[in-house]
């Protein structure tokens, strides 16, 4: 396991004292505002590496409701403009959320209470492939150990193709934590918990990693720092192969939820999730640039290091 990044009192004040007057940046906007964001509950956005198709969740309940069901919609882009969303032809009868379309665009993994011989039931990894046809076919559930009697949560996969996910699974730091499944000759290996830098004795949860597996954007909940106890998003860096200490992303965050990132593969944009407020019913997918953000997290994360 890794070694906690201990911060001097005078770091932490660098720290903060970078943040001090940050303010929104311009350009946050409501994705595909009257269709794709909606009065019904949208997160968890995925697209292809070409960025003409998206996957995302919908539901009618509203958000934190404890008997919300979602379905996984999808829409295609063209010649400019974005289809009506529809049901995934493998989705609408289960709860079904958190899709995960990888770099090829072959597979999608998502998160599932489906039932199934194999099933722990609790909200499970689930993968679906396209056929010779270029069909979604018939989902099946990952094996464990990847998944658990407990919950999983925002699989996704880097360039090489690992997988990463967060679960409430017993031997963990806190309420939910990150965890990593290297792929080795076609398989998956049993899932490494990522360490108590990244994860805390509070909640990790819903989570996205670049291609090259070095930068990592997680939601993560009752943080000390944390502008929202019900989460908030933060960032970390893969820095001499140890991750640096995660920070809170003030410019997006919110007194509501903020999560669900997605990076798209060019790296210019992130697209995340947020309920705007404390007492926000719904949710809505939203875009704003990333190069500008990055380049400022990564220079704190050099000068804490420092």
């Amino acid at each position: 396991m890794e070694s906690p990044i201990k911060l001097s009192s005078a770091l932490l004040v660098l720290g903060a004292s970078l943040c001090i007057g940050c303010t929104n940046p311009k350009g946050i906007v409501k994705f595909e505002l009257g269709n794709l964001s909606t009065k019904a509950v949208e997160y968890a956005c995925t697209f292809s590496s070409d960025g003409k198709e998206i996957y995302f969740a919908r539901s009618e309940q509203a958000w934190g409701s404890g008997d919300m069901k979602s379905a996984i919609y999808h829409a295609e882009k063209k010649n400019g403009k974005w289809s009506t969303p529809k049901i995934a032809s493998f989705s609408g009868t289960h709860d079904d959320s958190d899709p995960h379309l990888t770099k090829e665009g072959n597979t999608l993994y998502f998160i599932s209470n489906r039932p199934s011989a194999n099933a722990t039931r609790s909200a499970d990894i689930w993968k679906v492939t396209k056929n010779e046809k270029g069909t979604w076919g018939k989902p099946t559930i990952l094996s464990y150990p990847i998944n658990s009697e407990k919950t999983e949560y925002s699989p996704r996969t880097d360039g090489e193709g690992n997988l990463y996910f967060a679960s409430d699974r017993p031997g963990g730091y806190g309420q939910g934590d990150l965890y990593v499944s290297k792929l080795k000759d076609g398989e998956f290996q049993p899932p490494i918990n990522m360490g108590n830098t990244l994860n805390s004795p509070f909640g990790e949860w819903n989570l996205e990693v670049n291609d090259k597996g070095n930068l990592i954007i997680f939601e993560a909940s009752q943080r000390d720092t944390n502008v929202s106890p019900y989460g908030d998003l933060y960032i970390s860096f893969k820095q001499d192969n140890a991750w640096t200490q995660p920070q809170n992303m003030v410019e997006l965050n919110t007194s509501g939820s903020d999560l669900y990132p997605y990076l798209t593969k060019d790296g210019k944009h992130l697209y995340y999730t947020s309920s705007d407020s404390l007492k926000g019913k719904s949710t809505h997918i939203y875009v704003t640039e990333f190069r500008k953000l990055r380049w400022k997290y990564e220079q704190q994360a050099k000068n804490l290091k420092d």
